[in-house]
């Protein structure tokens, strides 16, 4: 599947506001962003508006003393809507290493709903939806993942900070809860994030059952599509989408300074 610049670059406008960083600094169109280095997202600059207004050589300069301030790699997160074009050969010229290859996947709504089955085909499956943060689900979350006491207290400001409409998924397993996702709908889009079960619980079913819920609510609010991110070496996960509906329209990849 190939999709046009113009839909890619609206694609990461949508990632970028479903996973804001604590810190954002604007240097001539790109942005430079920061969470105190938890998820590579969230600390890496943002290169797909260009103002024109500065020498790249004056960009990079004030790029690399951004995050040395901050005490954070340099890190460039790389797609084909890159402003300039030639900014990846640019970087690899100068020593930045590729990292984190990683599809963008894309399905319509109705082709989820038909492939996974409903919830009636899960009779030990309960699932909630909550459109506020969610301090229950953030703890399974967090458990699920084995996310550290630093990197929690970030993320959980991460996801505080999501703007647009978002409902965090909880799907309990015979009354315990077992399995999250987050889905955030923007401008007809469903952003899928967070996937998460806990280890007694996979293989059962329950993230088929979350993709689905997360399909159903945001038809709610005129979804008609919907996008993740699935890093190269997932297997398991791009088996799973696959199944799902999703289809590659893009990638992306990581460009960090030795």
């Amino acid at each position: 599947m190939m999709i046009d610049p113009k839909t890619i670059f609206m694609l990461e406008t949508l990632a970028a506001h479903a996973w804001p960083a604590v810190e954002v600094e604007t240097c001539d169109g790109w942005q430079l962003r920061s969470a105190q280095g938890v998820t590579r997202r969230a600390n890496s600059v943002w290169p797909n508006s260009d103002n024109g207004t500065l020498a790249l050589e004056t960009k990079l300069a004030h790029v690399e003393r951004f995050y040395a301030e901050r005490n954070l790699p340099v890190r460039f997160q790389i797609c084909e809507a890159m402003q300039p074009a030639w900014l990846d050969d640019v970087l690899a010229a100068r020593g930045y290493v590729l990292e984190a290859p990683t599809f963008v996947q894309i399905a319509p709504l109705p082709t989820l709903l038909e492939r996974l089955p409903s919830l009636r085909h899960y009779p030990a499956f309960e699932v909630e939806v909550s459109e506020e943060f969610d301090s229950a689900w953030f703890d399974l979350y967090c458990t699920a993942e084995q996310i550290g006491e630093r990197a929690a207290a970030v993320r959980r400001s991460i996801l505080e900070r999501i703007a647009p409409l978002h409902g965090f998924v909880t799907l309990y397993a015979d009354s315990s809860p077992a399995a999250v996702g987050l889905g955030v709908v923007e401008d007809g889009w469903l952003g899928v994030f967070s996937m998460a079960t806990l280890p007694a619980f996979r293989r059962r079913g329950a993230a088929r059952a979350i993709l689905r819920t997360l399909a159903v609510w945001a038809q709610l609010y005129d979804a008609h599509s919907s996008y993740l991110q699935v890093m190269e070496e997932n297997l398991p996960a791009q088996h799973l989408y696959a199944s799902a509906g999703f289809r590659t329209a893009y990638r992306y990849h990581y460009r960090v300074k030795q």
